[in-house]
């Protein structure tokens, strides 16, 4: 860490998804009181590190709207030890392995698995897009978002799995900057020749997946016909 830096803040670039916001909050306030409780000595109150962790989780929680998923006070300083702490710990986990199982739920939903062929696909064209970017006449600071973009999702397409968001940030991004119509047709050729090979792995994908199971058909009854009832008169009228 550079000791002459700004001080990190948490706060900065949260993601606009509530659940990922609180994700990445409580994983900041999780560590930052271990690391209070670690550095304390005899003398300092262990209850005020661990009431501070519970009012910053419950004022994310408040701040993001998942109240309705997770219901708790917070506790006055007197009512609170250890047990408590565990507690609030122990919901808090719950919570965001829900959240942790939800996302990944997500994330296979929209993310794809490229072989070697079509992964040096997508670096070819999005090396070609690269050199479009740097004859671009646009101002620098716009350039450098557009590469931002660009190398998340280079980065992202040498992962397992290639999530798509990182593909339509780069698509959004190049339609509000790129201003000429021409170059932003020659970009726009290269990202659908890009998203041709996400579909035809997303396609792939679902190749792979088992059928659904069939679900057995249940047959109505059939009716009964019951036969003419013989009328007791019936035997005097046949000819035998």
């Amino acid at each position: 860490m550079n000791d002459f830096g700004p001080p990190f803040n948490p706060y900065d670039d949260l993601p606009d998804d509530p659940e990922e916001a609180f994700l990445q909050l409580e994983a900041y306030f999780n560590s930052d009181c271990k690391r209070r409780l670690e550095a304390a000595n005899n003398n300092d109150r262990l209850d005020i590190i661990h009431i501070d962790y519970i009012a910053q989780v419950l004022a994310a929680i408040n701040a993001l709207g998942l109240e309705g998923q997770f219901k708790s006070d917070v506790p006055s300083i007197q009512d609170v030890d250890y047990d408590t702490y565990l507690n609030f710990n122990k919901d808090v986990m719950h919570y965001r392995t829900m959240l942790l199982i939800r996302r990944s739920q997500r994330q296979q939903g929209y993310a794809v698995r490229f072989d070697g062929t079509a992964k040096r696909k997508i670096h070819h064209h999005l090396d070609q897009v690269l050199e479009i970017f740097n004859k671009l006449e646009i101002e620098e600071n716009k350039r450098e978002k557009l590469i931002s973009r660009l190398n998340d999702l280079q980065h992202e397409v040498n992962q397992p799995r290639t999530a798509f968001d990182r593909f339509a940030a780069l698509s959004m991004e190049v339609s509000g900057v790129v201003g000429d119509a021409i170059e932003r047709s020659k970009i726009m050729d290269l990202l659908d020749a890009v998203g041709r090979l996400f579909y035809g792995a997303q396609t792939e994908r679902q190749k792979q997946l088992p059928p659904p199971k069939e679900t057995k058909r249940i047959e109505p009854p059939r009716p009964t016909i019951e036969p003419p009832k013989k009328s007791p008169d019936m035997d005097d009228d046949i000819p035998f």
